[in-house]
C-alpha cells in the first residue's frame, strides 16, 4: 500500500502475524475507501470506515449473528446495499491476541470453501447458434 497505512489495517497485520507464520502470508491492499485483507489471493476481511468485517459462510454465518455481528453495507442510489457475506468482527476479538486469530481463521476458512466451490463449478460456455440451411 503506497498511502500511509490505516492504523486499524497496520493493527490486524501486527496481530495476525502469529497466525501468517502458521498458515502463510497474509497482506492487505487498498480497495475503494478501505482495504481488503486476503490470504493466498483470497479476500477474507473488508476494511472500511474504521470498521473490519469478516468473511462468513453458511457454516459460520451463525457463530458471527450469535455475537451481534452486524453485514457490511453501504449506500448506492438512496438505497442501502448489504453484503451478508461479511460480517462485523466480533467485539471480543478487536481485543486482539489468540479471539482474534480464531475468527480470522474462520473467515479465511469460509473464503476458502467458497473460492473451492466457485473453481468447482462447470464454466458456463456460450450458446451456439445453430446456422440451418433452408
Amino acid at each position: 500500500m503506497a498511502a500511509a497505512p490505516d492504523p486499524l489495517i497496520a493493527w490486524l497485520l501486527d496481530e495476525l502475524r502469529p497466525l501468517a507464520a502458521q498458515i502463510g502470508e497474509i497482506r492487505a491492499r487498498r480497495m475503494f475507501s478501505g482495504a481488503a485483507l486476503y490470504y493466498d489471493d483470497i479476500v477474507f476481511a473488508l476494511v472500511l470506515r474504521g470498521t473490519s468485517y469478516l468473511r462468513v459462510d453458511d457454516l459460520t454465518r451463525d457463530r458471527f449473528l450469535a455475537e451481534r455481528c452486524t453485514p457490511f453495507s453501504y449506500e448506492r442510489n438512496g438505497r442501502t446495499i448489504s453484503m451478508t457475506g461479511y460480517l462485523s468482527t466480533p467485539s471480543e476479538a478487536l481485543d486482539g491476541g489468540q479471539p482474534l486469530r480464531d475468527w480470522v481463521r474462520l473467515a479465511i476458512e469460509a473464503a476458502l470453501r467458497e473460492a473451492n466451490a466457485k473453481a468447482a463449478r462447470p464454466k458456463r460456455t456460450a450458446a451456439r447458434k445453430t446456422i440451418r440451411k433452408r
